[in-house]
């Protein structure tokens, strides 16, 4: 099973102009269930929007979730749950055609003594700034990053997790109301479901979807979802219903009150 979805993207600039990454991949998030001792092989297609030919490397790296809930990827530099040795890219280094799309393979071999659990790696491409031809003079060189991430589930690792606690707080500024979540299995989780806020006569006043997010295994994470607009003073209860891929669903009433 694949399961894929826009995970994260970085870029650096060396220049004095703007620029932009001018490629892309699909997918950008791919999720492989295998055994301990198989090997598979897939692919990411990369398309080369820019009006020119470019040049990319590609490698494989760790990446683990900073505090703030962004990824970080660190290179070769050990994590928990890593597979990065597990995976081998072809080709490493490769030129593409302005709108030219190629396919990237990749393969996955679980090592046969490999515990049950969630593995995660990244396979990133990067370009590689040309500084010859006619044109180097004369425009900006940059490099740009672009992470596929790669998740492994080795065996049949269960689920594990919890919600904790439902609290009112802030998301880019906004009021939000941050979900205290806990991973305790060796496997990651993605969260679904939903927040519905209710008023002091039990009117329900919002009813969102929760944000799309992910878990790393033995993890804990707060997950802000931002209230279309702000809750006026007062008394509120609060009511979620999270899906994390358990067969039974999590549900937490708080009550929250918002001070003047």
């Amino acid at each position: 099973m694949r399961i894929f979805l826009l995970t994260g993207l970085i870029f650096t600039l060396v220049g004095f102009s703007q620029a932009q990454i001018y490629f892309g991949i699909s997918p950008i998030r791919a999720e492989h269930r295998l055994q301990p001792g198989e090997t598979l092989t897939d692919i990411f297609e990369i398309r080369n929007n820019a009006s020119g030919p470019i040049r990319l490397k590609v490698y494989v790296e760790n990446w683990f979730i900073l505090p703030n809930g962004t990824p970080s990827f660190i290179g070769s530099a050990p994590t928990p749950y890593a597979c990065k040795d597990w995976i081998i890219v072809n080709p490493q280094d490769f030129r593409l055609a302005a709108g030219e799309t190629r396919p990237v393979r990749y393969t996955i071999s679980v090592p046969a003594d490999a515990l049950p659990a969630g593995y995660h790696a990244s396979v990133s491409f990067e370009t590689v700034p040309d500084s010859t031809g006619s044109q180097a003079g004369s425009r900006m060189l940059f490099t740009g990053k672009i992470a596929a991430v790669v998740y492994v589930i080795a065996g049949n690792p269960a689920i594990e997790g919890d919600l904790l606690d439902l609290t009112l707080g802030t998301k880019d500024g906004a009021q939000a109301v941050v979900l205290a979540l806990a991973n305790t299995g060796k496997r990651h989780y993605r969260i679904k479901g939903k927040l519905a806020v209710f008023d002091a006569s039990d009117k329900i006043i919002y009813d969102t979807a929760l944000p799309d997010d992910v878990l790393l295994p033995e993890t804990r994470k707060n997950v802000a979802c931002a209230l279309p607009n702000p809750l006026s003073p007062g008394a509120y209860r609060v009511l979620c219903t999270l899906d994390i891929g358990r067969p039974e669903i999590i549900e937490m009433e708080r009550k929250l009150e918002v001070l003047k």
